[in-house]
């Protein structure tokens, strides 16, 4: 991190440091997670004043904004790859929840996005965000149509309802890590049922089933 102590002064310095940083808020985030996160704690992890940080990003949450839209980025390069050649309905679904839930970042920032994040940031930034987010998922669309040989419109709308059902269905694995703990059996079964795979996989399929019947 000696890099990050040197003043940037040309524009390309200026990106790499504000990648520099988001390296380290990554690394800083997997393991604080969001509400340990914060600009003090970064800053003394990065070893470089407080106000360093808010030359690049203004608020905690612009911070955690762009992580999110590295991690989308990265997300939707993945899901495309699989879909390079047609896939099962069944599969795809799987595929969404299994891709999306690989990186350790992208679900915990996503259940706290709107109802947290947007709201403490610029609204330059968000239409900015909200443009990627759109860029991102339309990408997305587009191979889903041809590997599940869905209309364009059948395709979005696919997307846009797993995506909305991803944030609401992770939100159930929100609760106080339980590990180690010996619990009766029922218990165990009915927070089974409420693991957020389940709830994806199962209504996910049932969303597919019902675009493809709305043809």
């Amino acid at each position: 991190m000696a890099e990050l102590k040197r003043r940037a002064v040309t524009d390309a310095q200026k990106q790499f440091r504000r990648q520099e940083i988001l390296d380290g808020a990554r690394a800083y985030f997997e393991a604080s997670g969001y509400e340990g996160f914060t600009m003090t704690r970064l800053a003394g992890r990065l070893g470089i004043v407080k106000g360093t940080l808010y030359l690049y990003f203004p608020t905690k949450e612009a911070i955690i904004l762009a992580l999110y839209a590295r991690a989308l980025e990265d997300w939707c390069e993945a899901v495309k790859v699989e879909l390079a050649t047609p896939i099962a309905g069944d599969d795809f679904v799987q595929l969404f929840y299994d891709t999306a839930t690989a990186d350790p970042i992208l679900i915990p920032i996503l259940t706290r996005l709107e109802h947290v994040i947007e709201h403490n940031i610029s609204v330059e930034l968000l239409v900015e965000a909200k443009r990627h987010f759109q860029t991102c998922f339309e990408s997305i669309a587009d191979k889903t149509q041809s590997a599940l040989g869905l209309a364009p419109e059948q395709a979005r709308e696919l997307i846009l309802t797993l995506g909305v059902l991803l944030s609401g269905a992770s939100q159930s694995d929100q609760g106080p890590s339980l590990e180690g703990e010996v619990l009766p059996q029922d218990v165990l079964d009915f927070i089974d049922s409420l693991s957020s795979e389940r709830i994806f996989v199962t209504n996910g399929r049932r969303i597919l089933a019902g675009i493809r019947g709305g043809q």
